[in-house]
């Protein structure tokens, strides 16, 4: 019974070893060590050591030869095991290439319109200028994941005018080469827009001894571009979670001026050259 009992412990014995020693992947090199009195520690190889007078001569793991006197170090190891740091292998995840791909997300937008009349006085000519938050979505295909194209359309939400819809195509170019699991790409886009924008203050007289500012509000039909660059946090399932910046320069179709006071509805005509940027957040899948 002892016997049996011994052979199964050593059984136990030799199957828990081989589990660490199998846990155990990590590789080491093995260098001596001297602790110098400066508070130095060099890793390198013992040329030569005298056991009468304690001299050392050494070799650091940059090549450089020194000669420590006893009075320089305060001992020294010989043939010490160092885990030898290795970078994980960093996993590319696959990014969806094939079939359609839907984006979902929201976009902050800012636009901004300048009077285009020639004039050296900015402060002499009028101005519009909006934000809106809104619900953006793109479906569209990949053309070896380098090309998108798709169609888009967007729709204000949150907004201090009364309205905002576009609607038109979408182009990405990523040129990341799948290197990361970030993707960078170029989105451009080309749409057509419709939002109003509240334009700069109108002084008037309520009375002969008060005077008021009222803003204006512009209607605008455009047709923009928009280039901006994006970046693509790519997710488990190949999709990804978007971040993008960009530029919008609007090309006016019409324009049409609300909330105008009698006295300026025939006089007040200014053109607007509007510009806009759009930060945006989206998940495509």
């Amino acid at each position: 019974m002892i016997k049996f009992q011994f052979r199964v412990f050593a059984l136990f014995l030799m199957l828990a070893s081989n589990i660490v020693f199998a846990q155990d992947s990590t590789r080491y090199e093995v260098f001596d060590v001297v602790y110098l009195k400066d508070n130095r520690i060099l890793k390198g190889q013992i040329l030569s050591y005298d056991s009468q007078l304690g001299g050392i001569s050494f070799k650091d793991v940059y090549g450089r030869v020194y000669n420590f006197s006893r009075d320089e170090y305060k001992y020294f190891k010989e043939k010490q095991n160092f885990p030898i740091k290795t970078k994980k292998q960093k996993v590319i995840k696959e990014r969806k290439s094939n079939g359609l791909r839907y984006s979902l997300g929201f976009n902050t937008s800012y636009f901004y319109g300048l009077e285009k009349r020639e004039s050296d006085n900015l402060n002499s000519r009028k101005d519009t200028q909006g934000m809106a938050i809104s619900v953006c979505g793109t479906i569209g295909k990949y053309f070896t994941r380098t090309h998108f194209l798709g169609a888009t359309a967007e729709i204000g939400l949150l907004s201090n005018n009364q309205r905002l819809y576009n609607l038109g195509f979408r182009y990405n170019y990523e040129y990341d080469k799948k290197q990361s699991n970030v993707a960078k790409y170029m989105p451009i886009e080309i749409k057509y827009q419709n939002m109003f924008l509240q334009n700069s203050a109108i002084d008037y007289s309520s009375n002969i001894n008060s005077s008021n500012r009222y803003y204006p509000t512009t209607e605008f039909s455009t047709i923009f571009l928009s280039v901006g660059h994006g970046f693509g946090f790519i997710l488990k399932q190949g999709g990804s979670f978007n971040i993008e910046l960009a530029y919008q320069r609007h090309i006016t179709l019409s324009q049409k001026f609300y909330d105008l006071k009698p006295q300026d509805a025939v006089g007040y005509d200014p053109k607007f050259q509007v510009n806009g940027f759009r930060l945006g957040f989206s998940f495509s899948f």
